[in-house]
């Protein structure tokens, strides 16, 4: 039974054809000068198709007309029910402004889509003439851009001030001065538009201009011509690091590897003369320390000497006490009872 029900309120959604998913809504879509954008449309129910449907677009509230009718949309214009029959979305490359307005997906009901389309809006600058300075030999860069880097404009020119005339070096280069010498800085951004000019000349200063539609930013490049020394890298890496800090300069570094070996060279002389110096102190205390000792000795043995002598240098005499007055002739004294012995020290 249930089974029967839902096939029952299938046949009756499939009859009814496609119900969008935004039925009577307007949507907001934003999109950029030369990029694409998708405007979204499909069926609420994923199984449903839309048997009969049509793009409309109304520009400042005019007329709705057919999109697939309008030779402006020829090339331009892609559907995606061909894979997904519920999705209508429709696709627009190389959006224009004149592709801003409202879009109407209409099947038996629709749904509204506002298309905003940003162009591209040169940014000025404060000066009425931006001044350049580059290097002759070197690459310089006249900075120009939109305010929407998103947005590419649908016609650039630079143009260059020669023979009292104005004349086109990009995108068409109609001067052979600047022949194979220029190109857009950045492919990848579509607003930015800064030209690039390679191997400088003293010939390429004068006025240059960045033209979109009715819109021109103005420049004057500066060629400044340098002497070369031994050292021009250095010299080079010097000049634009202080006198151009608009350009993007690569900056050469110092090669590195013959300032390390001559750094490891001091070091290496600074450790053998800390180890001479060293060897050299203690040889002088080994040497004075020695002396002291010798010299110590040598008294010790002059003392010793000197003792010596002073023993061997002391000799006896022999005094002798003879009592005459008081000793009778008859008896005979002993004179070794009053014999003394006194020292005496001879100096040598």
């Amino acid at each position: 039974m249930r089974d029967h029900l839902y096939l029952f309120f299938f046949m009756i959604q499939f009859s009814s054809g496609c119900i969008l998913s935004n039925e009577r809504q307007t949507i907001e879509i934003t999109g950029y000068t030369g990029g694409s954008v998708v405007l979204p449309c499909s069926c609420a129910h994923p199984q449903s198709t839309a048997i009969t449907f049509t793009w409309q677009f109304q520009h400042s509230g005019q007329q709705w007309i057919q999109v697939f009718e309008d030779e402006k949309y020829s090339g331009r214009r892609v559907l995606f029910n061909e894979r997904s029959p519920q999705n209508l979305s429709l696709l627009i490359s190389d959006l224009r402004k004149e592709d801003q307005g409202f879009y109407r997906c209409e099947t038996k009901q629709y749904t509204n889509i506002h298309l905003t389309v940003k162009g591209c809006d040169l940014v000025k600058n404060t000066k009425a003439v931006i001044a350049v300075t580059g290097y002759a030999g070197e690459s310089v860069v006249l900075p120009c851009s939109c305010s929407e880097l998103l947005a590419k404009p649908e016609q650039i020119q630079w143009m260059y001030y020669v023979e009292k005339a104005y004349k086109e070096i990009y995108p068409n280069e109609k001067t052979e001065r600047h022949k194979n010498r220029v190109k857009l800085l950045n492919q990848t951004s579509p607003g930015n538009l800064s030209l690039h000019i390679s191997a400088l000349t003293a010939e390429d200063k004068g006025d240059y201009y960045c033209s979109v539609s009715s819109q021109k930013v103005s420049y004057r490049l500066y060629v400044e011509v340098t002497l070369r020394t031994e050292k021009p890298h250095i010299q080079t890496s010097i000049s634009l690091s202080t006198l151009q800090p608009s350009h993007q300069t690569q900056e050469l570094e110092p090669p590195q590897q013959p300032h390390d070996t001559s750094q490891n060279v001091f070091i290496l002389l600074g450790v053998i003369l800390s180890v001479l110096l060293l060897a050299l102190l203690a040889l002088i205390y080994w040497r004075c320390r020695g002396s002291r000792n010798v010299k110590k000795v040598t008294r010790d043995e002059e003392e010793l000497n000197r003792e010596q002598d002073n023993q061997d240098d002391v000799t006896y005499s022999a005094v002798i006490h003879v009592k005459t007055a008081a000793t009778p002739a008859h008896i005979e004294s002993d004179p070794a009872e009053h014999t003394e012995y006194a020292p005496i020290k001879v100096k040598r």
